[in-house]
């Protein structure tokens, strides 16, 4: 077994025994704990195969075991903490009216907020993107080890959603005044969120912490995309403020929590060098 299919069996039995005990539905509890326990059954039988296509898979298949595990905590939101949300607020309030983020999305060319917009939609693609980078580029990072830090970040965030929860500030109203401008683009990010997403915020960040953890390792892996790929994250990170789909505090934790991950791994430092 790999080290990020223990953390992601890790993770299905924290998400197996909470739902064990959380006041969750009848069916709602079902549903978890089969996915759960399907998704662990399959890690299992991957990681007892040794043929060619197994391997190859296995390679591969923590990109679907992240979206597996973000889809098991959106249902253990059963109600919003109203003094977290408060306090998020507040801490927006800085950003936003002090420091100048609501005049940015009043006034910014349509341009940059189209291009903002276009940065929170590659999100989701950026991780197994950045793996197919260091895979065509015959980096000398295993699977294991790109994935180890990526998938570590983002099921820690992942993990705290049932004991930190929070709606969006867009949901909450709170500073929008991106709503009023013409973005295309936005149409197709609210529509992602509305249908593919669990629609409330996870804290820390899981865009940044995946962002900036995709960004060091495939970056340390190759390193003529290692600055690209880091404007990219913060680029990234920056929208998911803007565009009112993150808090400014959970943008910054999940980029802390995103380094941490890669710099504990040692993963960054040893591909480097």
């Amino acid at each position: 077994m790999r080290t990020v299919e223990w953390i992601v069996l890790a993770y299905l039995a924290y998400v197996a025994g909470l739902a064990s005990v959380w006041p969750l539905r009848g069916r709602v509890r079902v549903v978890v704990l089969a996915v759960a326990a399907a998704d662990a059954a399959l890690i299992v039988w991957l990681g007892a195969r040794t043929s060619a296509g197994a391997l190859a898979l296995r390679d591969w298949m923590p990109a679907a075991h992240l979206l597996v595990g973000y889809r098991l905590t959106g249902p253990f939101f059963s109600s919003p903490m109203a003094r977290v949300e408060a306090r998020l607020v507040a801490s927006d309030r800085w950003w936003f009216d002090t420091a100048g983020l609501d005049a940015f999305a009043r006034r910014a060319p349509r341009l940059i907020l189209e291009l903002l917009e276009l940065a929170y939609a590659s999100a989701y693609l950026m991780v197994p993107l950045g793996f197919a980078l260091v895979v065509w580029s015959r980096a000398p990072v295993d699977a294991d080890r790109y994935w180890t830090p990526v998938v570590a970040a983002a099921l820690v965030c992942y993990g705290l959603l049932p004991w930190i929860r929070a709606r969006t500030p867009g949901a909450l109203s709170d500073h929008t005044a991106v709503n009023q401008r013409p973005i295309a683009l936005r149409r197709l990010n609210q529509g992602i969120q509305h249908y593919g997403s669990i629609r409330v915020a996870t804290i820390p960040s899981g865009h940044a912490a995946c962002a900036i953890a995709t960004a060091l390792m495939a970056g340390g892996a190759v390193p003529w995309a290692l600055a690209p790929l880091l404007a990219l994250a913060l680029f990234i990170a920056f929208a998911s403020v803007i565009g009112r789909y993150h808090y400014m505090a959970d943008v910054l934790l999940g980029l802390a929590v995103g380094a941490l991950a890669v710099l504990l791994n040692g993963s960054f430092s040893e591909t480097v060098c």
